[in-house]
């Protein structure tokens, strides 16, 4: 209906949620305003827009704590394949091995390192 306000931005229904408390999964409805979760439960309100998620796992964003994206990230914006994998948060840098900061004079270096490293030409 144009013009016609919904209540929310998003609801996924019927998906079964994980939410990662370690608590069973339960059936539930989620609703997203604002780029939030604004609701789980039985949702009464619409949505903009409506995902059907019956038979299908609902979670909230997997972080990855160790990745070795340093090089990746430059060619890859969506890091695939941990966005595959529900991935919406990834943590670089954090293996002593990165690209930056990098002083010009380190540069050969440590691209020379990188190749050996992660087999990067």
């Amino acid at each position: 209906m144009a013009g016609q306000e919904r209540a929310y931005d998003l609801v996924i229904r019927g998906g079964t949620v994980i939410d990662g408390s370690g608590a069973p999964g339960f059936g539930a409805d989620v609703a997203v305003k604002d780029g939030r979760i604004a609701a789980v439960g039985r949702i009464a309100g619409s949505g903009a827009e409506e995902i059907d998620a019956r038979g299908k796992i609902v979670t909230p964003g997997f972080v990855d704590i160790h990745t070795h994206y340093d090089g990746q990230v430059t060619w890859d914006h969506h890091l695939t394949p941990s966005a595959w994998h529900g991935v919406t948060t990834a943590v670089m840098g954090n293996c002593g091995v990165g690209f930056a900061p990098c002083r010009p004079e380190d540069h050969d270096r440590l691209i020379r390192l990188m190749e050996g490293v992660e087999d990067i030409p």
